[in-house]
């Protein structure tokens, strides 16, 4: 399976390079935005599996758990401003919708744990919501998404340190987690953030909210 859309996949947000700020004036992504609450019940799942004994696993701080929907890598001002004219128009004729999230898996797969993530059981109108976003940053100028849109939430990913003990671990842990883990939200608007890198991670800044239309699809 390819791996999925995320905007740490990319190499810009695994190394910390000053020089491309000076070219750009800010790093964004398109995501669903995640309640507080939701938030804790990620980041209770990703005690327990610490707790277990799972070592070598770079946890995503629960304040920074989402769905992307687009990473937009390093952007200009003028196409943040673009994006906040043009997304409430996109994201009020699409539904509301509720995402289900349930189960844990990773990516690519067992034998080479690179990422690990909760499923997510989402209606076509999030994929029709996404396939629209994709299309307008492309037609802002950021380059296409060359691998398929695949819906998930990262809860870690695998360090040099992640050796046989924590796979054999891991394995157990998937099989009791994903049939226990159950959580869901109502989705009524995307966010863009913007992504500030520093040596002990990520720091998001909500930038936008778009409103999707109050219609629901069930």
């Amino acid at each position: 399976m390819a791996s999925p859309i995320d905007e740490s996949d990319h190499p810009e947000y695994t190394d910390w390079q000053e020089d491309s700020r000076s070219l750009f004036n800010m790093r964004a992504f398109i995501a669903i935005e995640f309640p507080q609450s939701v938030q804790q019940q990620l980041g209770n799942l990703a005690q327990k599996l610490r707790s277990s004994g799972l070592r070598g696993v770079r946890w995503v701080p629960p304040e920074n758990i989402h769905l992307t929907l687009k990473f937009l890598g390093d952007i200009k001002t003028e196409t943040v401003q673009q994006l906040t004219h043009h997304l409430p128009t996109i994201a009020r004729v699409h539904p509301s919708f509720t995402l289900n999230l349930h189960g844990l898996g990773v990516f690519p797969g067992l034998r080479h744990p690179r990422v690990l993530w909760v499923g997510v059981q989402a209606p076509a109108a999030l994929f029709d919501l996404q396939r629209d976003i994709e299309s307008l940053a492309q037609r802002l100028g950021v380059p296409p998404e060359t691998r398929p849109f695949t819906p998930h939430v990262t809860l870690g990913r695998m360090q040099t340190d992640f050796g046989p003990q924590d796979q054999a671990l891991l394995e157990a842990q998937l099989q009791v987690s994903t049939s226990t883990f159950h959580a869901s939200l109502p989705v009524k608007q995307v966010a863009l953030f913007r992504s500030d890198l520093f040596p002990t991670g990520a720091r998001y800044t909500l930038l936008f909210h778009a409103d999707l239309s109050e219609r629901v699809e069930n």
